[in-house]
């Protein structure tokens, strides 16, 4: 859970914790002010990343190397390619607009023209790419890695392209 998300619970608890004492003491107005002020910060707390804020979605990445040691670097990163098509046909476009920004996503390594790169996927589409600069650096820093990402916001949307951080 982000830190975004457990203040707004913890606010949400506070405000509600003080519209019941409120309540019974007489101070009606600010026990339902403190009431609503609560519920309205659980539902931003339960508001999908995507539409909550600045709907961006992208990945952090963190590498895991092989020997078994945990996170060794997190990355906030934009996804590149997210205007194309699959090679089924698929506009990477039409797959971000149906998703909410809670979905889990894999980075999975591969090659393109000889040198190293990593696509996102939501499970078997392809969103896009982690960029060729960054693909190159984390393969040469941890060549035997795995990497998880989060997708922290999903741009645009509208008349704007969709893109993913």
């Amino acid at each position: 859970m982000g830190k975004k998300k457990m203040v707004l619970y913890g606010a949400a608890a506070l405000f509600a914790v003080s519209g019941v004492v409120a309540l019974p003491s007489g101070n009606i107005t600010g026990g339902i002010g403190c009431i609503v002020i609560a519920a309205v910060c659980f539902l931003l707390a339960r508001k999908p990343a995507r539409e909550a804020a600045g709907q961006q979605a992208a990945p952090r990445t963190a590498g895991t190397p092989a020997a078994g040691s945990r996170i060794a670097e997190t990355i906030r990163t934009k996804v590149v390619g997210v205007t194309f098509q699959n090679d089924d046909g698929e506009s990477r476009q039409d797959i971000l607009s149906r998703m909410t920004g809670d979905e889990e996503i894999e980075i999975e390594k591969t090659t393109y023209n000889g040198e190293p790169a990593a696509y996102v996927k939501w499970g078997n589409k392809i969103l896009g790419y982690l960029s060729a600069e960054l693909a190159k650096d984390l393969a040469a820093k941890y060549p035997n890695a795995r990497y998880t990402a989060e997708i922290l916001e999903i741009s645009g949307g509208g008349y704007r392209r969709l893109g993913v951080i």
